[in-house]
C-alpha cells in the first residue's frame, strides 16, 4: 500500500469520525432536552406521557450506542493505519 493511499484512507476515516462526533452530540443535547421535558411535563405517577418519553429516549440511547460503538471501530482502523507509516 503507497503512503498516498494510507494518507487518504486515515483522511477519509477521519472525516468519517468527525461526522459521527457531531451525530453524538447532537444526541446527547436531544437526551437532555427530552430528560427535561420529561421532568415538566410527565406525571410523577407514570402514565401515558412518561412512556412516551421513555420510549424517545431509549430509542436515542439505542441511536448513541450504535454510533459510539461505529466510532470505535473507525478510530481501531485509523490506529492501524497510522501503524503502516
Amino acid at each position: 500500500m503507497k503512503i498516498t493511499d494510507i494518507l487518504d484512507a486515515k483522511l477519509n476515516l477521519g472525516l468519517e469520525h468527525m461526522d459521527l462526533e457531531h451525530e453524538q452530540k447532537c444526541i446527547i443535547e436531544k437526551l437532555k432536552q427530552l430528560h427535561r421535558e420529561m421532568e415538566e411535563e410527565a406525571e410523577p405517577e407514570g402514565g401515558n406521557i412518561c412512556n412516551q418519553y421513555a420510549d424517545a429516549i431509549h430509542k436515542e440511547e439505542r441511536e448513541l450506542e450504535k454510533i459510539t460503538k461505529e466510532m470505535k471501530v473507525i478510530s481501531d482502523k485509523i490506529e492501524e493505519l497510522e501503524n503502516l507509516i
